[in-house]
């Protein structure tokens, strides 16, 4: 058995013994001296020798001409002591490591082109026709493989890694569209307007993906029409196979693999939207009915693939939407809501115990993104410097601007690297979609050598890991809360109350309101004294949040705060139902227009005929989505602010009319009964809603 060397810090001496004996037996003695070499600088010199060994007894004569150069056995030990996934694909694919070796493709960045004339090339020799998924996959690891080693060799730094793995994804996008589309164009004709633009959306679309990231995508094609062909078919069931057929050819399992985990649920409606969808279809999604967090999820969003004309149009329209010109405090309230959100329901994913998680955790990767993109939607209006989908990049145009001082863009700079470093090395092992520590003592150790020296003072350890990881981490959060609460707007701030008439010290509000609403009492003194007391005079407590946010979004229109103001009975019938009812609340702070339907409320002795004419004559299908939104608020609220029968509303007339024939011009009144109502009582009833 020969003696192991001392500098080598073996986990399994015994095994490792042996192993060495195996391998050293026929090598020359200056190939011992340097395998002895690299393997004591390894990080994980147990894998790399029973890899080393491997192929040096499986693969004989690869082994020989790798090693007959220093540069050879130096990315055999790097990529063996990495990464377990890319071990293995070495093992039966010796010629990838020998042909970084002699050729000069580790030196240099590979843009998306690059990638596209290999892939093309590749797939060339399988003849024409739609790629399999098994070469997509295989094509794929071997291109993970240079960049790993550029990676972990000190050849490029973190934003070059991510652009390169990025730039992968968009070239197999892109290659592999072109051949789908070709495939169906044979079959059906082209669509009459055949512009198709993919979207990514997430760390794909700020060219910062993971090494083993889900791509996040979006489909949109620039027109309605038909292909031009024997098996004519609609430009949207055109473009609706194309999308299935290459979300399914880059996430079908081979034994390489599989290329990507497409995830299409950031799309317009999500899992119930259509795969792909129109430009016009999108556009209106975007104006009228997209969440805070989908217009929030655009920052990132580009066109990766095909034709980038509907994508550009696409993000062109929406750009206003997503980016504030007015500091509403709004768009970090609802990120740090988001942000609690995924928090606890981590902790419930997570009751027993479980790894640390660098992504969700707080001053995480996650915090990181949620802080810049703020700043992002915040700024954004007056900046568009600050307007880019990179995460570094981003921080570092927010310190152009003054938005972030030296010493916070270094603090969340450096914990954005050192994290994203760790998140990498988590991920390369075995290609595996994970953020969580491990919890083995040696595991942990292992993971800290992997990391780049720089991030460490010593010599890299678990503790030593876990130091610099904390101390990342508390940054992060002490900028976050610094800097998210200097973003707050007026009346959240502390100011001097006002005095009483005659100099005597102001009373003391009897409800339980914080310093937070006792500043919105200050502001609305000034800008609405009759609603600051009906707010005084409420027990609002659940809903302070939520009346707080609905007034964010109407102090852009002084007429609707005037009506509030001017309308004891509109403000009862607001503060009661954000106190009593979170949907409702939601409803009036996504659509503050509604405020116009509780105003009418009470006037009106039944559905209102208009709307109903205007959205069924129109073609625009979101008029009458805003027709139905609008009278369903309008009748919901009716009980909780009315003490009407509710049966005896839903036994109404209904208030969807069928549509009449081209020989009738209007709507014959006797089809609307009016209905009596009960006069409205002076507040609403006190009623909890879902």
């Amino acid at each position: 058995m020969r003696k192991l060397p001392a500098a080598i810090d073996f986990r399994d001496a015994a095994r490792a013994s042996e192993s060495l004996a195996r391998l050293m037996d026929g090598l020359p003695l200056e190939w011992q001296d340097r395998v002895s070499s690299l393997l004591a600088a390894s990080p994980n010199p147990d894998e790399a020798l029973h890899y080393l060994e491997r192929l040096h007894s499986e693969q004989p004569a690869d082994f020989q001409r790798i090693a007959e150069t220093g540069a050879g056995i130096q990315l055999l030990v790097a990529v063996f002591s990495h990464s377990r996934f890319l071990s293995e694909a070495v093992l039966l694919n010796p010629e990838w490591v020998r042909e970084l070796v002699w050729g000069t493709s580790l030196q240099r960045l590979f843009l998306t082109e690059d990638f596209e004339t290999l892939l093309e090339k590749t797939l060339d020799a399988e003849g024409p026709g739609l790629p399999s998924p098994h070469t997509l996959a295989l094509f794929r690891r071997r291109q993970l493989l240079r960049i790993l080693l550029r990676d972990v060799t000190g050849l490029a730094d973190l934003p070059e890694v991510t652009e390169e793995i990025s730039s992968l994804a968009d070239a197999t996008l892109g290659v592999c569209y072109r051949r789908i589309r070709d495939d169906l164009a044979a079959k059906h004709g082209l669509p009459s307007d055949p512009r198709f633009s993919i979207l990514s959306l997430g760390k794909l679309g700020g060219k910062e993906l993971n090494y083993s990231s889900d791509i996040d995508l979006m489909f949109v094609y620039a027109a309605n029409g038909q292909t031009a062909g024997p098996g004519a078919i609609t430009n949207k069931e055109f473009f609706k196979k194309a999308a299935n057929q290459l979300t399914d050819l880059l996430s079908t399992y081979t034994a390489a693999g599989i290329s990507y985990r497409v995830d299409l649920r950031l799309r317009p409606d999500g899992r119930f939207g259509e795969v792909a969808t129109s430009l016009e279809g999108a556009r209106i999604y975007y104006l009228n009915r997209a969440r805070d967090w989908e217009l929030q999820m655009l920052i990132k969003a580009r066109v990766s693939a095909g034709d980038p004309g509907p994508g550009a149009e696409l993000l062109d329209a929406v750009e206003p939407l997503i980016y504030s010109s007015t500091l509403d405090f709004s768009v970090v309230e609802a990120a740090s809501e988001t942000r609690v959100r995924i928090r606890e329901k981590l902790a419930e994913r997570h009751g027993g115990p479980q790894g640390f998680n660098i992504k969700l955790a707080p001053g995480g990767i996650r915090d990181i993104e949620f802080l810049v993109q703020c700043l992002q939607r915040l700024r954004g209006g007056r900046e568009t410097w600050v307007r880019h989908g990179g995460t570094l990049l981003a921080l570092s145009r927010l310190r152009d601007k003054d938005l972030l001082s030296p010493a916070e863009y270094s603090g969340l700079a450096g914990a954005y690297q050192f994290l994203r470093h760790l998140e990498h090395r988590l991920q390369f092992y075995e290609d595996r979609q994970t953020h969580t520590l491990p919890t083995d003592p040696d595991e942990l150790a292992a993971l800290a050598r992997k990391m780049p020296g720089a991030h460490f003072g010593g010599v890299p350890s678990a503790d030593s890991a876990l130091r610099e990881l904390n101390k990342h981490l508390e940054t992060v959060q002490e900028i976050y809360e610094r800097v998210i609460h200097s973003q707050q707007p007026i009346y959240y701030m502390t100011a001097p109350a006002p005095p009483a008439p005659g100099g005597a010290a102001p009373p003391e509000a009897e409800e339980p309101f914080d310093q937070g609403s006792s500043n919105l009492l200050r502001f609305l003194d000034q800008r609405a004294p009759q609603l600051a007391a009906a707010v005084a005079r409420s027990s609002l407590r659940r809903g302070r949040a939520h009346f707080e946010h609905f007034l964010e979004r109407i102090l852009p229109h002084p007429e609707w705060l005037q009506w509030i103001d001017a309308d004891p009975l509109l403000a009862s019938n607001v503060l009661d139902i954000v106190e009593h009812s979170a949907y409702f609340a939601e409803q009036l702070i996504r659509n503050p227009e509604l405020l116009a339907e509780l105003r009418n409320m009470r006037h009106e002795s039944g559905p209102v005929l208009p709307y109903a004419e205007e959205a069924l004559a129109s073609d625009d299908p979101s008029e009458l989505r805003r027709f139905f939104r609008r009278e369903m608020f309008r009748i919901q609220t009716e009980s909780i602010c009315r003490q009407s029968d509710i049966f005896g509303r839903w036994r109404a007339p209904p208030i969807w009319p069928t549509r009449p024939s081209p020989a009738h011009t209007a709507w014959p009144s006797s089809r609307w009964p009016p209905r009596a109502r009960p006069a409205p009582p002076a507040t609403c009833r006190r009623i909890r809603c879902w």
